[in-house]
Parts: structure tokens; C-alpha cells; sequence
């Protein structure tokens, strides 16, 4: 009998501490969304005389370099920041609603079956600023804070 009110006793235990612990992974997920999406906001630029709104399913085709010209004919250039970055994974997350690894992935088939190329990786985002600047039909991404109001923003439409 004293081995079944133990077992009772290390269950009772148990779930008391399950619960306490499922009741802090709760709270840090919330507090950890809030203060992710509250502080981290970023914004698509592009070369100055392109299309001024995307919808999301075609920055995804661009960013997947399945896209390769504007409608005026010109070439795409698509510029990230570094693809195992935190910027890199957020823009892919919230933006392209699309997992980085999966990116990757179609980059490594396009290079490695030499149909394509993969974007052009920068290492800051002042120099992705100034490259899209300076590169016709250039297309690239950076935290909204950080952006001069000399870069054209776009829209997009999700």
C-alpha cells in the first residue's frame, strides 16, 4: 500500500511541475512574439525607378530567382544580407513567409545545376543600401530604422 500512495504522490509531483513548466514556455512565448514583432520591422527596397507595390507571392518568386526581369524587361539583381543571419531568417519569416533553409535549398539547385545564380549576399546593411542604390533593377531588404529617405521603400500586398 505504501508503494501506491508513493507512485500517486510522484505523479501528483509530476504534474504539478509539468504544469508550472508549460505555464513558462507560454508566458516566454508570448512575451518573446511581442517584443519580437514590436522591435523588428523591415522594409524592401529597390532601385529607383521600379514597381512601387509587390504582392508577397511575387517577391517570393523573385527571391526564389524564378523571376528574373521587371515588367520593363530590365534584369533583377536581388541582394541579401547574410543567409544565416537573424536579419536574413526574420525577412524570410515575416516577409516571405518561407523558412531560409528552403531559400537555400533552391538557390543549391539552381548553381549546382547551372540554370541559375544565387542572390548576391552583402555583408551590412549599409553596404545593401548602397548597392541597391547604385544597381538598375536591384531589389534587397533592411530594418525599417535604418533606411534613408533617399531609398525607395515598396509595398507589399499580402
Amino acid at each position: 500500500m505504501k508503494l501506491g500512495l508513493k507512485y500517486l504522490n510522484s505523479v501528483a509531483c509530476f504534474d504539478d511541475i509539468l504544469s508550472r513548466l508549460f505555464t513558462i514556455v507560454a508566458m516566454t512565448v508570448v512575451l518573446f512574439s511581442i517584443s519580437s514583432s514590436d522591435s523588428f520591422s523591415q522594409d524592401v527596397i529597390v532601385y529607383s525607378n521600379k514597381e512601387p507595390v509587390l504582392a508577397r507571392n511575387a517577391l517570393r518568386t523573385i527571391y526564389s530567382m524564378r523571376l528574373q526581369t521587371w515588367p520593363d524587361g530590365s534584369e533583377i539583381t536581388v541582394f541579401i544580407l547574410d543567409p544565416e543571419g537573424e536579419s536574413h531568417r526574420k525577412f524570410c519569416l515575416e516577409v516571405l513567409n518561407i523558412f531560409p533553409y528552403q531559400l537555400k535549398r533552391i538557390w543549391d539547385v539552381l548553381v549546382f545545376s547551372g540554370t541559375g545564380q544565387a542572390p548576391v549576399v552583402v555583408r551590412t546593411e549599409q553596404e545593401m543600401i548602397r548597392r541597391v542604390k547604385a544597381t538598375p533593377g536591384a531589389i534587397g531588404y533592411v530594418i525599417e530604422s535604418e533606411v534613408p529617405s533617399d531609398v525607395k521603400k515598396i509595398s507589399i500586398n499580402y
